[in-house]
């Protein structure tokens, strides 16, 4: 056994949760030191079992990718096995692995607490150096059967939707320095078309006061355990940090994409392309950025553009390139006097021109005739 894992310091911290912690609920710290242990050369997983693997990096904490949202929902897990590696030899791991366990946690609420879920603690030994090391498997290998949970009643759904907002307000704010409000723009507009929309690849305006309109959809399609309805998504900034005058239309760049909908790599890529810049001026390469959609996502059914109503499209002149229908989804549109919006004539022109539509203020227009009632929002200096 690792003796520096179970050190008087922790034993204290051990005793001191015991009558601190209520007597009904496991903290991690107490699962880590009641959990089987098991010293192993290197891992190796059971792949006759149902598993699924949360890896996480040499030394580190933070869960690298989660898997689809079909692969886990409501699955009963089986068993849970921490695995780290005993390098450096005689290091206390206690407080790296009991991170671990929040980690994972935060994203399976109650598995802790769970008396069904039996947890193991692997600590890989083999190896001489510490490239032998980082080379193994950290992080988390869940077991899980196959026989689904039973649907949860109307409270508990309610509980797990409000637990999910939560976690991800909080993921939001430590990976995006964003606290902004979630709009349900696109969530429901998803919501009104996921019998119609599969295979979708989402291409988005991601610059400044864009970021609610696709985090809201990234939220809803873990909510709602979609996240096969998506296959992945394209963000643009309009050339990161270059002058107006160095963007040639169909080269301006600043187009990032990910043929993902897991929450991490997408939050991750999310977080990069906001680092690399906004594009300095008003107009945006939206398409630009459908192309570049077109040309990687060939296996696509559906492609969504969420596109800012107060930016005129850079390279509309690049429109008879684009293939495939294109269902334009809009932050915001002021209303005329018979309650129509007003939508930026690019936008009109991209719907009628590939047999999309549009989707803004919780109305939709879906045949050329409402597309070309939409009266045009004029806007200044751009």
């Amino acid at each position: 056994m690792d003796g520096t894992r179970r050190n008087s310091q922790w034993w204290l911290i051990f005793i001191l949760q015991i009558i601190t912690y209520n007597v009904y609920a496991q903290s991690a710290e107490q699962l880590y030191f009641r959990a089987a242990y098991r010293d192993v050369h290197t891992l190796e997983i059971d792949s006759t079992k149902h598993f699924f693997t949360l890896p996480m990096a040499y030394g580190q904490s933070e869960i690298l990718e989660l898997p689809e949202a079909n692969d886990i929902s409501r699955l009963q897990i089986d068993s849970v096995l921490l695995v780290y590696t005993d390098h450096p030899k005689n290091f206390d791991f206690s407080l790296l692995n009991t991170n671990r366990i929040h980690a994972f946690s935060k994203w399976f609420d109650g598995a802790i607490d769970d008396p069904v879920i039996r947890w193991r603690i692997i600590k890989q030994v083999g190896g001489e150096n510490k490239q032998d090391f980082t080379q193994k498997f950290h992080g988390i290998v869940v077991y899980y059967d196959k026989h689904k949970r039973q649907d949860l009643s109307p409270e508990e759904e309610v509980k797990r939707r409000k637990h999910i907002d939560n976690k991800f307000h909080h993921l939001v704010k430590k990976k995006l320095g964003e606290d902004q409000q979630l709009t349900e723009t696109t969530s429901k507009v998803f919501e009104k078309n996921r019998d119609v929309w599969n295979k979708a690849v989402v291409v988005s305006d991601w610059t400044g006061s864009m970021y609610p309109y696709t985090l809201d959809l990234l939220s809803w399609l873990i909510k709602e355990r979609a996240q096969d309805q998506v296959i992945g998504f394209v963000f643009f900034n309009d050339g990161d940090t270059k002058m107006s005058h160095q963007k040639k239309i169909g080269e301006t760049e600043g187009i990032y994409s990910i043929r993902s909908s897991k929450v991490m790599p997408v939050m991750n890529l999310m977080s990069m392309v906001k680092r690399k810049g906004d594009g300095g001026d008003l107009p945006e390469n939206d398409i630009e950025a459908i192309l570049k959609a077109e040309k990687e996502y060939t296996d696509a059914n559906t492609f969504i553009l969420v596109g800012d109503n107060q930016s005129t499209v850079r390279d509309i002149e690049l429109l008879p390139q684009v293939k495939n229908p294109i269902h334009i989804i809009l932050n915001y549109a002021p209303i005329n006097h018979l309650g129509l919006p007003k939508v930026i004539k690019d936008y009109k022109r991209i719907a009628l021109a590939t047999n999309g539509s549009i989707y803004v203020n919780d109305q939709e227009f879906t045949t050329a005739e409402e597309i070309e009632q939409l009266e045009e929002l004029v806007l200044d200096d751009q």
